[in-house]
């Protein structure tokens, strides 16, 4: 998808491998527009888009790409995080992905 190298380019991934997959989620209870596969070892990963997405094609892909941009910082936190805790940080973290997305998208049109 071309979207998705010119993203990888704007945000400097451009040592990864990343494939598009469209898919159908499967949670009910919420219309999930996107979902990201990371292998960082090996430096691939696979935005996951639904065939039935909430957003345009695009915003997925930067907002993913921001979660890859974020992987490590994210784990490395998860990780301390008490677990009674653990959904207000899942909250902030799409919180701030959806932001920083909202602001690469306005800043490269």
């Amino acid at each position: 998808m071309r979207q998705t190298a010119t993203w990888q380019a704007i945000l400097n991934l451009n040592d990864w491998c990343i494939d598009v997959k469209f898919v159908n989620f499967k949670r009910k209870d919420y219309q999930q527009s996107g979902d990201i596969e990371v292998d960082l070892k090996n430096k691939k990963a696979t935005i996951l888009i639904s065939n039935n997405p909430k957003y345009d094609d695009e915003q997925i892909i930067v907002h993913e790409l921001v979660h890859l941009l974020l992987w490590k910082h994210d784990h490395f936190c998860e990780n301390l995080i008490p677990k009674n805790k653990k959904d207000r940080y899942f909250d902030l973290l799409e919180e701030t992905a959806a932001k920083l997305t909202k602001i690469l998208l306005q800043n490269n049109k």
